[in-house]
C-alpha cells in the first residue's frame, strides 16, 4: 500500500518559527521614550535660555537708560547758577560812581548781617582765596564754562581751595577791606575778563536778583 506524502516540516516546527518571530508593539520601545524625553528637555532648556536672556537684554537696558538720565541730571546740577546769599539787600549797582571806588563800582553788593553764608554760584574751582587790598578777604571761583567769580569783603573763609558744588558755602559776609559794613561785593568776570553787570548776567542765567 503506497505512503501517503509528507509535509516538508511538522507543526511543531511551525510554531517554534512563529515564536522566535520578533512581536511588533503599538507601544513606543523604551529607548524612543528616552530620546523623546530627552529632546523635550532640549528645547525647553533652548526655550529658557532664550527668555533668560531676553529678560537680562532689557534689564541691562533699563540699567543704561537710567545711569544716562542719572548722568544727565549731574550734568544740569553741576551747571545750573543761583544767588550767592538767601537774604540780602541790594545797596549798590554795578557802574555806579562815589567816593567808595576809585573809577566806577565794578560789581552787585549784596548787604546782609556780619556772618551770613555765601555760596557758590554754580560748580567750579576755587583759583584764589586771600586778602585783596580794597577787596578784603575774597574768594575767586573759575567756573565750568570758564567764568570767574568774586567774592570780596568776607569776613572769613569757609574754604580755601578745591573743587565746589552750586550753593556750596565758601565764606562769610564781612565788612573787611574798603567797606562802610558788612555786605558781599560781587563781580563777574566771562572767560577771566573785564567784569560785567551781575545783575544781568545772572538774569542770562535765569537767576532774578
Amino acid at each position: 500500500m503506497p505512503h501517503a506524502v509528507g509535509s516538508t516540516g511538522s507543526s511543531d516546527e511551525g510554531l517554534g518559527a512563529i515564536a522566535q518571530r520578533p512581536q511588533e508593539s503599538d507601544h513606543p520601545t523604551e529607548g524612543g521614550a528616552l530620546d523623546t524625553l530627552v529632546a523635550a528637555e532640549q528645547s525647553l532648556a533652548a526655550e529658557t535660555g532664550e527668555v533668560a536672556q531676553e529678560a537680562h537684554s532689557r534689564i541691562v537696558e533699563q540699567q543704561r537708560v537710567e545711569a544716562a538720565e542719572a548722568a544727565a541730571r549731574a550734568e544740569r546740577e553741576a551747571k545750573r547758577w543761583l544767588l550767592p546769599l538767601d537774604s540780602y539787600r541790594i545797596t549798590a549797582g554795578f557802574g555806579a560812581g562815589g567816593s567808595m571806588w576809585s573809577n566806577r563800582h565794578t560789581g552787585l553788593d549784596f548787604a546782609a548781617p556780619s556772618g551770613t553764608e555765601v555760596r557758590s554760584l554754580s560748580s567750579g574751582e576755587i583759583i584764589f582765596a586771600g586778602y585783596d587790598g580794597p577787596y578784603g578777604n575774597k574768594i575767586v571761583i573759575r567756573h565750568w564754562d570758564g567764568t570767574e567769580t568774586w567774592y570780596c569783603h568776607l569776613s572769613a573763609f569757609v574754604l580755601r581751595s578745591g573743587e565746589v558744588a552750586p550753593g556750596e558755602v565758601i565764606g562769610r559776609v564781612g565788612s573787611t577791606g574798603n567797606s562802610t559794613g558788612p555786605h558781599l561785593h560781587l563781580e563777574v568776570h566771562p572767560d577771566g575778563g573785564d567784569p560785567v553787570n551781575p545783575r544781568s548776567w545772572l538774569e542770562e542765567q535765569g537767576v532774578s536778583v
